[in-house]
């Protein structure tokens, strides 16, 4: 009984190990397609980290229109209503009775199709944004105009983050999130054991 007990178990076991041995590590989860308006506002210099939403867009919809559905409330210049003072109050100490200056405002992009980002030549409240198109508020604190960091992914409107570029000194030291398959030795060495095992019971019940 014994002997027929260690051959049942040792088939179960040797599947566990080998599937430990050619399972892949899983790779990392794709950015969730947007089949609306890909809303983004980039704070920079203000802290904190850019914010993506995806927004469905409605007819007559502007661009002020989504960044509200988004969760982002504006603040206009009160001379000016159609130009951006605020986003999501900030900066808190910016005066909105003027024209803010040209090296501390809030910069709006829109994309085509391609995700390429373009400085808008309309003011928030004027521009239309259709689905497949991004839109975004990006901080600008000096007088260099830079396009938004954030880029649209394969999929229409998918949403993605750049990563950072490693150097070689920095990959090699970072610790990797995925789990290592075992050495292919493994599997050898536990038919091995599971069958000296199975051999060492059937001398003892001799």
């Amino acid at each position: 009984m014994l002997i027929l007990r260690a051959l049942l178990v040792a088939p179960a076991i040797l599947a566990g190990v080998i599937a430990l041995v050619v399972t892949p590590a899983s790779a990392s989860s794709a950015a969730v397609a947007c089949d609306g308006v890909t809303v983004v506002v980039e704070p920079n210099a203000l802290g904190g980290a850019p914010e993506v939403a995806c927004v469905q867009p409605e007819e007559g919809d502007t661009g002020a229109d989504l960044f509200e559905k988004a969760g982002h409330p504006l603040t206009y210049v009160t001379s000016m209503p159609s130009v951006v003072c605020r986003v999501d109050g900030r900066p808190k100490e910016a005066g909105c009775a003027q024209m803010p200056p040209a090296d501390a405002y809030w910069s709006l992009w829109i994309t085509d199709e391609s995700g390429a980002w373009s400085y808008a030549s309309r003011n928030v409240t004027e521009i239309s944004v259709t689905s497949g198109q991004g839109v975004a508020f990006t901080w600008i604190d000096d007088d260099v105009v830079t396009a938004p960091a954030t880029v649209l992914g394969d999929a229409v409107g998918a949403p993605s983050s750049p990563s950072p570029e490693l150097s070689p000194d920095d990959s090699a030291s970072r610790p990797s999130s995925e789990p290592e398959p075992l050495p292919v030795w493994v599997a050898p060495v536990a038919i091995l054991a599971l069958f000296s095992a199975a051999g060492a019971v059937w001398w003892r019940r001799r």
